[in-house]
Order: structure tokens, then C-alpha cells, then sequence
């Protein structure tokens, strides 16, 4: 099928309800119904939802393969989040993840060795570089890349046309019940922005910090 700019799509990459290039202007006035979360009410009166390490994290998410997760990048080139989160799955052999980031750069290297195993079949973000962007330019990744502007990404999120599982956020700081920061931390972020829709859609969310803070955090970019 031809896009707006004439270009013929194959048809194979047209599955699950991606459509061509129809312009710009192609959504204006378009009406959709907005994607709804799971939620799973669990902290009780006195209790709190820390758990001690990113395995635990990650058991108790129920993560299995074929799901989806996401990431931010507001930490650029000094994000340690996606590779330690990456390393642990990879370990615990969960395969055939869809990758939805805001954007993966070099800081993220360590998901070559997941595409070409096939930890990571799927990548869904905003700009790809680096050497991921080797890996996906020679044909490694299972399945095409799909590329979204930063707006496009939130609104597939938002009306279910991408579905996460779990989103894993790093923020500056957090207190005890997941009510995060991008201030206030080693590592200030100043928003936290890139994650609204993914904390506001996601089945489940996970806050990692390096700097934990009494309750209420406040004002929280994110809320527990």
C-alpha cells in the first residue's frame, strides 16, 4: 500500500492495526476511547510496597514472555535503569518482550545481546541510536522497529494501541508508596515527563530510586 508520500509499504508490516503514512493533518478530529489500566489495590494500613531488590521487581510484576515493557529517558546517556532491569530479565530467561521507550541511545547497549537472542523481538520508541540502531538496521530485531514521535507515542498509549504490562521508571526520588520525583535526588531529572502516560496506563508500574524519602514525596510528578 502507498503512504501519503508515495511510497509502497509492504504489507507484512501492516499487521495488528498499523496503518501507512496519511499526512500530518490525518487524525484531526479523530475520536478514540481511552485505554484503561488494570489496577490491583494490595498495600494494606501499615505496610508499604518496597521490595528489596530488581528481581524481586520483576517476579512480582508476573512478567512472562510476550508482554510488554517500558522505559524513559530522561537520564540520556546516564541511565543505568534499562540495562540493570535488561539483565535481570535476560537472566531469568524471559523472551519475546516488546520494548516501548521514549527513546534508546547508547546508554542502553546492553539490549543487542536481547535482540539477538530474542529476549527482545519488539521495539516501540521514539528514536533508536547507537548501536541498537546498528543491531536494528541489520536485520537482527525479530520483528520491524516502530518509530513514533514523542506525541504519537503517548496517544498509542493512551488509547491501547500500545498495551504495557509494566513500566519501569527511574526517578530521583520516591518514598515508600511509589510517589516520585525528578527533584530532590543524586540525580535530578527535573520532570518526569516522558513516563506520564506510561504510569497513568501501565497494568503495572515500578519506581527505582537511589534516593528514598519519608511519605508523602510531594509534590509527586508521578503518584503511588
Amino acid at each position: 500500500m502507498k503512504n501519503v508520500l508515495g511510497r509502497d509499504i509492504p504489507a507484512e508490516f501492516l499487521t495488528a492495526g498499523r496503518e501507512v503514512f496519511k499526512g500530518q493533518y490525518y487524525r484531526d478530529g479523530y475520536t478514540y476511547t481511552k485505554h484503561a489500566p488494570r489496577v490491583n489495590a494490595q498495600v494494606k494500613p501499615g505496610k508499604n510496597k518496597l521490595l528489596p531488590d530488581i528481581e524481586a521487581v520483576v517476579r512480582a510484576t508476573g512478567l512472562q514472555d510476550g508482554m510488554t515493557i517500558s522505559f524513559h529517558h530522561h537520564l540520556r546517556d546516564g541511565d543505568y535503569i534499562v540495562n540493570m532491569v535488561m539483565k535481570v530479565i535476560h537472566e531469568l530467561g524471559i523472551k519475546d518482550l516488546t520494548v516501548c521507550a521514549s527513546s534508546l541511545g547508547k546508554a542502553h547497549d546492553y539490549l543487542v545481546p536481547c535482540i539477538e537472542d530474542g529476549t527482545v523481538t519488539n521495539i516501540s520508541t521514539s528514536g533508536i541510536r547507537d548501536k541498537i540502531g546498528e543491531a536494528v538496521s541489520a536485520g537482527k530485531l525479530k520483528n520491524p522497529a516502530i518509530i513514533r514521535s514523542h506525541g504519537g507515542r503517548a496517544r498509542a498509549i493512551e488509547d491501547g494501541t500500545v498495551k504495557i504490562d509494566v513500566a519501569f521508571i527511574g526517578a530521583a526520588t520516591s518514598d515508600p508508596y511509589g510517589n516520585a520525583s525528578g527533584k530532590g535526588g543524586k540525580a535530578d531529572t527535573g520532570v518526569l515527563s516522558y513516563m506520564a502516560g506510561d504510569a497513568q496506563y501501565a497494568d503495572k508500574v515500578v519506581i527505582i530510586t537511589d534516593t528514598l524519602v519519608p511519605s508523602p514525596n510531594f509534590p509527586a510528578s508521578i503518584e503511588g
